[in-house]
């Protein structure tokens, strides 16, 4: 099989990278897989073949202009693949693409990270226009969208996706060789952007209600605007010595504190999959989360994490209380979620069920 993997802004240590790297790595053993990116990208993935283009971006990441698509076309270059497989949803690339499908006979796929809701939100009058004009495009001549979770399922098809043409991929995860160091205070710990969206400060406020008092919070991640409101909070509830921002950290400094990590917490309400569950709960680090989206689909509750009903700040504090002072369920969860989860997210499965759909849209084709 040829396939031709389309990904704009491809640039390591990005979760979009580690999946292109790490599907293209098990798919390669048995097919032909090619790159069209931009010149912008920085790869580090011996692909069968890669192609460059130039770029122009336009208000935002996800408008990156690619001019020289035109002579791609012109040259039938998209002709000599099996399958034509975009990630994360360039609106320029993917328009120019199904616009064009009259001239392409080959199948086009779409992964989506985080569904299609989010991109609804775009500015108004001529812009909007623009925009709802490419999904309507987009929506009608798109072979199959491949979504993460039944939450993006659902997301897809309130955003006009027949059910047809949606198909769930579990994502998959890197297992980190991390040694859990003991501490004379336990850590409650979120990774991630400081935004809104984010529900971050609910954690705050939750870990102020919580009993237990040989704890800190660490927060990681850069700011999106709420970094400010979260330091008053913290201050306000005299937590300024108990709670901790980090701000952005490397890789290397995510793995250090994880390693010292007694629970991590997902305070947000967003429809997504986060990819860090998986790689927190593999190493036998207890998660909770609340009840929306797919975090239960990635979290047994009780069984390999925490899932929180009550979506409330002491909803939140009582589940963290239960963990912090239950050794018993504190060690049963770490022992499941570590043996459980890489059974279950796990490249090599991921990559079969992607290889299965691809032969699905050849079939249909």
């Amino acid at each position: 099989m040829k396939i031709l993997f389309v990904v704009t802004g491809l640039y390591t240590k990005t979760g979009t990278y580690e999946v292109v790297r790490n599907t293209s790595k098990i798919l390669l053993q048995k097919h032909e897989v090619s790159l069209l990116t931009d010149v912008k990208s920085n790869i580090e993935i011996p692909f069968t073949k890669i192609i460059k283009l130039k770029t122009m971006d336009f208000l935002l990441p996800q408008y990156r202009f690619m001019p020289d698509l035109k002579k791609l076309l012109e040259d039938r270059e998209f002709d000599q693949y099996d399958i034509i497989h975009v990630f994360d949803y360039p609106l320029h690339v993917t328009d120019y693409l199904t616009r064009k499908r009259h001239q392409i006979d080959t199948p086009i796929i779409i992964s989506l990270h985080g569904g299609l809701g989010h991109f609804n939100k775009f500015p108004f009058g001529l812009l909007k226009k623009i925009h709802d004009s490419i999904m309507l495009n987009f929506k009608n001549r798109i072979d199959l969208f491949l979504v993460s979770s039944s939450a993006e399922k659902r997301d897809a098809m309130r955003n006009g996706v027949s059910e047809e043409k949606i198909k769930i991929l579990p994502p998959a995860m890197n297992i980190f060789p991390i040694e859990k160091q003991n501490s004379s205070r336990q850590k409650i710990v979120y990774v991630g952007r400081l935004s809104k969206t984010k529900n971050v400060e609910i954690l705050v406020e939750a870990f102020s209600k919580i009993k237990t008092s040989n704890v800190d919070l660490i927060i990681a991640g850069p700011d999106f605007g709420m970094l400010k409101q979260l330091k008053k909070i913290a201050k306000d509830k005299g937590l300024q010595n108990r709670v901790f921002f980090m701000g952005w950290i490397s890789e290397e400094d995510k793995m250090k504190l994880l390693s010292e990590t007694t629970i991590f917490v997902h305070p947000s309400l967003e429809d997504v999959f986060l990819l860090s569950l998986l790689e927190a709960g593999a190493i036998g680090i207890p998660c909770v989360a609340f009840d929306v989206g797919s975090n239960a689909e990635i979290l047994d509750d009780n069984k390999t994490g925490i899932i929180v009903k009550d979506i409330s700040a002491q909803g939140l504090s009582e589940k963290l209380d239960l963990l912090l002072n239950d050794n018993k369920l504190y060690e049963e969860i770490s022992r499941n979620s570590k043996l459980l989860l890489p059974k279950k997210f796990n490249w090599e499965l991921t990559t079969k069920t992607l290889e299965e759909f691809y032969n699905y849209v050849l079939k249909k084709s």
